[in-house]
Formats: structure tokens, sequence, C-alpha cells
């Protein structure tokens, strides 16, 4: 008898399942949503660790406040100062690049006395810290301000405000030299009218006395 025919047999390869588009959005989305999240965590991290750090800053240029005011200047201008006839104290402070001198006076000096000794203080500084090199703009950066208080006392109970007396000399780096009276009014005539008026007090309203009826007003007819 003739053989049958074999039937051959094919074996088929698993068909590859395709990764469904649904997937793929939603690990998008988490993408997206996760790496705002990491940055912002890293900012909150960064800034925790610097909270009680202060934040410097730099307000000057490479070419600004150049030469720079050294310690032993400062130093040097302390001693100075303290042999200005009628001084009792006398300190001196480098900041926000302002050199500020405070001259306290003895108590009964008076604008003449307090003028003169802030005049001798900026040509003590002078002499140490020239004004023109120190103080002074040169066109290729910002330099120092300087300011003097000489003063008599200051007010409290023992020390009357009546008495006070204050003069102030500044010098900025890129004006002039200026001296201030703050104690003695530039005008005397508006300052008294300010300070010794007193304020209006409010008209006092007088009571009105009620209405008198009419006679015969409601009476009947």
């Amino acid at each position: 008898m003739p053989e049958k025919p074999v039937k051959s047999t094919k074996v088929r390869k698993p068909k590859k399942q395709k990764v469904k588009q649904g997937h793929k959005l939603v690990w998008l989305t988490l993408i997206i949503l996760i790496i705002p999240c990491v940055m912002i965590g890293y900012i909150l991290l960064v800034s925790a660790r610097e909270t009680d750090q202060p934040v410097e800053g730099n307000r000057f240029g490479p070419n600004d406040l150049n030469p720079k005011i050294e310690e032993t200047q400062m130093s040097a201008i302390q001693g100075d100062l303290m042999s200005i006839p009628n001084m009792e104290s006398a300190t001196i402070d480098l900041k926000s690049a302002t050199l500020r001198v405070h001259l306290n006076l003895v108590d009964n000096a008076d604008d003449v006395m307090l003028e003169d000794a802030a005049n001798q203080a900026y040509d003590i500084i002078n002499n140490h810290l020239p004004i023109e090199t120190y103080f002074t703009s040169n066109g290729e950066g910002k330099m120092y301000d300087l300011e003097i208080d000489s003063y008599n006392y200051l007010v409290d109970d023992a020390h009357p405000a009546d008495g006070w007396r204050f003069v102030k000399v500044v010098k900025n780096n890129a004006g002039n030299r200026v001296t201030d009276h703050i104690t003695t009014p530039r005008n005397a005539d508006l300052a008294n009218q300010v300070r010794y008026t007193p304020p209006a007090q409010p008209a006092e309203q007088t009571e009105q006395p009620a209405e008198q009826p009419v006679e015969g007003e409601g009476e009947g007819q």
C-alpha cells in the first residue's frame, strides 16, 4: 500500500506583545512629576542647611575702596583724637564703607568748641588718611564716606535736652565737606513756633436748650 504523506507542522513563533500606549503615558507623566519634586526637595534641603548662615554680599566693585583703610591706621587716629582739648572720650568705627568718628566733649562745651574739635579731628584723619585719596572718588571707583559727630553729652535724666549741643561734619566720596549744627535751627523763629505753639483745642460744644412747647400747641380746638 502506498504510504500516506506525512503532514509537516510548522512551529509558530510566539508573537511579541505590543506594549500598550497607556503604559508609556503613565511613565512619562511620572517622570515629568518627579523632576520638579526632586528640584524643590534639593532647594529646601540646601535652604535648611544655610538657615543659620548670614547672606553675604558685596556692593563694591574691584576698583572701589582702593586703597583700603587698615586697622593700624584707625588705631593711630583713635590715639590722636584724645589729644584734642576738652575731650572726654573718642571712638571710631568703619561700617558700610563709612568711617564714623564720635567725639564726646565736656558737658559745658558750646557750639564753637564742638565745631573746633570736629575740625581738629578732620585734620587728624587727613594726616593718617588723606581726604583726596580715601574719601574722594577718583573716577575709577567709589571711595569711603566720612562722618564726624561732636557733642557735649547724651540726653538722659541728668542731662536735659535744652543744653544738648551736637555738631556733625560729613564728607561724601562724591561731594564736598559739610558742617551742620544739628541742635541749632537754621530758622529760629519757625522752630520756636513749632516747638512752643500749643496744639489747637477742639471747640467746646455748648448744649442747646430744649425747645419749649408753644402755648396752645397740641390742644384741641
